[in-house]
């Protein structure tokens, strides 16, 4: 059974948290979880367990995200190499970088601001999570729709949502995204995940250069 007070952490992934308060880490409510430069966890903090707990992912969660699990098996095709892109730089360079995510359940919407802190001599990264919004879903912006696949589902049998927001691509329209909560809910297997044009464009802004040598 889980110690939902306790944290999980690798004996020699505490030496980096050096720095750190490891009693304000444990106490913190959110999510906060350590990797080693391979991505590997290392450590997880109570909270991580209690968020699973509220949001239906126990006991699974705690089965197969263990430490040792790569947080990059999470991800696939573009998502996977954005953020792992994003990571490797803030280790490699030494900076702390950080960013907001949706992280939305079925019926509320929950908005985060993670600071990511390199560990170490380019030996591991610390992920710090909180809370900034919490609340309904605003139906008006975001009306429900039905899990219909006759709308979703593309040549190759594959659903696609946004990583972010958890809408998904209606293929009858172009660039629609549909709020679907059943698969917010629960993602089918057949689902393959991206970022949508307004996620990527609100979240992560490109630096672009025109041909006058202006950004």
């Amino acid at each position: 059974m889980v110690n939902y007070v306790m944290e999980h952490i690798d004996r020699a992934f505490k030496l980096l948290l050096k720095n750190h308060y490891i009693d304000d880490l444990n106490t913190h409510t959110g999510v906060i979880y350590g990797v080693w430069a391979n991505y590997r966890l290392a450590y997880l903090n109570p909270a991580w367990f209690r968020f699973a707990l509220e949001n239906g992912g126990e006991p699974q969660i705690t089965a197969d995200w263990g430490l040792g699990r790569s947080i990059l098996d999470c991800m696939s095709g573009v998502v996977r190499e954005f953020y792992k892109a994003k990571f490797d730089k803030c280790l490699m360079s030494h900076e702390v970088c950080n960013h907001l995510y949706e992280c939305s359940s079925k019926t509320v919407y929950r908005r985060y601001h993670q600071i990511v802190y390199p560990l170490g001599d380019r030996e591991g990264l610390l992920f710090v999570n909180s809370l900034i919004t919490n609340r309904p879903h605003d139906k008006e912006k975001r009306p429900d729709r039905d899990a219909n696949e006759l709308f979703y589902v593309d040549e190759n049998g594959f659903i696609c949502q946004c990583a972010l927001c958890r809408r998904t691509k209606n293929l009858r329209e172009a660039e629609r995204w549909d709020w679907v909560p059943e698969w917010v809910r629960q993602c089918p297997e057949h689902t393959s995940h991206t970022f949508c044009p307004s996620c990527f464009g609100h979240y992560f802004p490109l630096t672009t250069t025109t041909s006058k040598g202006r950004t």
